[in-house]
């Protein structure tokens, strides 16, 4: 959580700080598509950590004025320690954003979600809803930064975890970005391309 507030604190001064530079900016995209590498952290309980990895796929597109369509999907693999594990997620939802100025949108979405999870041939599915409120801010002409608390109940467990992500515009078309979902026990960093359209 201490992360979570730093992180919120730092994009709020980086926000303040170049907001002269940002003026001239384009807008903060809410129309792309973007895949890329993922990589996660699990705990399981005392026992030790987990990394598998593989691939991410989110994508958004702007209904209205204020009204948003996002989806995303990953999944991550882990075979050659012993350990048979795969893991999925797949969320859809419906979110309002709010320009609260030139350079920064904040944002709420809410909608369903469902996550698959195969250990040793024994899989699991759950089924819930997820929800998350943040900001997104063009901190200069090609640099984004954006910041998240992310909430999900899919199955038996409640999660609130934090979304720190960073976009470096390439060209118009393309973003490069980075993210990092966390909370006690799991983590993701993924890495990426995005398409603006």
């Amino acid at each position: 959580m201490k992360l979570l507030v730093t992180g919120l604190a730092l994009v709020g001064f980086g926000c303040a700080a170049f907001t002269v530079t940002a003026a001239t900016s384009p807008d903060i995209s809410w129309n792309y598509l973007s895949a890329g590498y993922a990589k996660a952290n699990i705990k399981i309980s005392d026992g030790p950590r987990f990394k598998p990895d593989g691939y991410q796929l989110n994508g958004s597109y702007l209904l209205s004025n204020n009204i948003y369509l996002r989806g995303s999907y990953f999944d991550v693999t882990l075979s050659d320690t012993g350990v048979d594990l795969d893991t999925s997620e797949v969320t859809l939802s419906l979110g309002m954003r709010d320009a609260i100025s030139h350079q920064v949108d904040s944002f709420f979405e809410a909608g369903y979600g469902r996550s698959v999870a195969k250990l040793h041939n024994v899989k699991d599915t759950d089924n819930g809803v997820q929800a998350s409120a943040g900001f997104r801010c063009r901190v200069t002409a090609d640099l984004e930064l954006d910041i998240a608390a992310r909430y999900s109940d899919l199955g038996d467990d409640e999660i609130i975890y934090g979304d720190l992500s960073a976009r470096y515009r390439i060209t118009p078309m393309f973003d490069f970005y980075a993210s990092y979902q966390f909370e006690s026990d799991v983590s993701i960093f993924a890495t990426g391309v995005v398409f603006n359209f």
